[in-house]
């Protein structure tokens, strides 16, 4: 049941998006007891944010009006209250016009509706569960009592049982009778599904449940809703999914991602509110390998014309930032790049011979690049009987470049190979925005990871090796 009493409430002022409506307008009017302030601010959830729709100033004394021109969008409004920042919940649906609000700043749950049977509908449940939910707390503290003096309690845990019934059975009758109203879709939503049982070995069955779970997750949500985007449960909901049911690596993520959004392409503003927060999240997510997920939402959606509302210019710079990375994501093949030693030796990345090759960019004045050389320089001395080769690479380009080989002593480098370009033609293939940046290919060149903290290598690359050569037994 405590997925049901989770409402986050943060209070964030941006701008409200416009909707064009031909409904009625709306009226609400708010009666607020023990309120001395003589402003009301009304807002909605949208996703993961709440939004200002309005703010009401006083008709006399906790009396306010809010009133629209075009009717507000299905979905969960409040009133923040002013110094203390408290607030009320309330619902918009797509039929009540006039509405009356009575309610206590002093006592949260004394609220009152006239004129809206969606919001009596949503508060009986909501005092329905509070009291269960105080039973319940009650219950539980005596089974815990009982486990602690090593001792079962059956009558207390019938109880539980009951009361899980009790609620479930309240739940399921209500969306019968009132399987239309916002109340429904909200209730609904906050009730796991149910999996079945598997037969077979016990690992067997872990999986299979776990897969029908993350299969039908949503099976509850009514994602085509337009109220959807205004409630307080589907962000917590998508982020659970995300974050907690699915498997963390960026190609499970990508599936993940696409199953989410698929699942929102007939409700518009959820769609688009989504699609762009998945993109700022991985954007600026700087967990190794998460920048698949940025090319993919790029390639997959941006480009292929799926968020008409971006504008031409910043569709290309997206586009621009997708085609840097696209060809050092972990996985692809390094693009065959030359650089040059001090003498003018062209050294061809593909041409290297090993079975691990660690390229390193740096700068000479690249002060993260000083702290961190002693352990590449520890690092690759410890590693190099174990088919290890090490390529830097000087980003110092035109009459910078002979700044680059006196470095290469100072910091201890001169048994890696060592390179250059006055003319950055590496850059046409491997764009290198920052430095240090570390990259571990195997012997194909393949991108086996990147982006490692320098002090890390030692141990993330006797993890590579440690994989591998479990993959070498499994196959014996």
């Amino acid at each position: 049941m405590k997925n049901l009493f989770s409402f986050s409430i943060i209070l964030i002022t941006m701008l409200s998006v416009h909707f064009e409506s031909e409904a009625q307008a709306i009226t609400v009017n708010f009666d607020v007891k023990n309120y001395d302030n003589d402003t009301l601010i009304v807002g909605n959830y949208f996703g993961e944010k709440q939004i200002v729709k309005d703010t009401l100033f006083a008709k006399g004394k906790g009396k306010f009006v809010w009133t629209e021109t075009e009717r507000p969008a299905e979905g969960m409004y409040l009133i923040l209250m002013k110094p203390e920042n408290t607030f009320i919940q309330f619902m918009i649906n797509d039929t009540e016009n006039k509405i009356s609000l009575q309610c206590n700043a002093k006592d949260l749950n004394d609220i009152k509706f006239k004129g809206s049977a969606e919001n009596d509908f949503f508060y009986d449940y909501m005092a329905f569960l509070r009291d269960k939910r105080i039973l319940a707390d009650t219950l539980r503290a005596r089974t815990e009592r009982a486990k602690a003096n090593n001792t079962t309690d059956k009558e207390t845990q019938d109880a539980l049982d009951k009361l899980d019934k009790d609620v479930k059975k309240y739940q399921t009758d209500f969306i019968t009778k009132n399987p239309t109203t916002l109340t429904a879709m909200l209730i609904k939503a906050n009730i796991d599904i149910d999996v079945p049982e598997f037969e077979g070995p016990e690992d067997s069955v872990k999986i299979k449940r776990y897969f029908y779970y993350k299969e039908h997750y949503f099976d509850n949500i009514n994602m085509d809703h337009p109220a959807l985007i205004r409630t307080p449960f589907i962000h917590p909901k998508i982020d659970y999914y995300l974050n907690k049911v699915s498997n963390q690596q960026p190609d499970s993520l990508i599936k993940t991602v696409d199953f989410i959004l698929k699942k929102l392409e007939n409700n518009p503003e959820a769609y688009r509110y989504y699609l762009a927060d998945l993109l700022n999240k991985y954007a600026s997510m700087k967990m190794v390998g998460y920048d698949a997920l940025y090319v993919h939402l790029i390639d997959a959606y941006y480009k292929k014309g799926k968020a008409s509302w971006i504008n031409e210019d910043n569709l290309k710079k997206m586009s621009d930032n997708a085609d840097d990375l696209r060809p050092i994501l972990i996985g692809k093949k390094m693009p065959d790049i030359t650089t040059y030693k001090e003498d003018g030796t062209p050294v061809r990345l593909w041409d290297i011979n090993s079975p691990y090759t660690v390229v390193i960019f740096w700068a000479p004045d690249c002060g993260h690049c000083k702290k961190i050389m002693p352990d590449v320089v520890k690092f690759y001395n410890n590693n190099k009987e174990k088919g290890l080769t090490m390529l830097g690479i000087c980003t110092k380009g035109g009459d910078k470049t002979p700044t680059c080989w006196p470095a290469v002593k100072e910091k201890g480098m001169e048994d890696f190979i060592n390179t250059a370009d006055e003319y950055g033609r590496y850059n046409i293939k491997v764009k290198i925005k920052s430095t240090p940046k570390i990259f571990i290919l195997d012997e194909k060149k393949e991108i086996i990871i990147k982006d490692i903290p320098g002090e890390e290598l030692e141990r993330i690359f006797n993890e590579i090796l440690s994989f591998e050569e479990k993959k070498r037994l499994e196959k014996e």
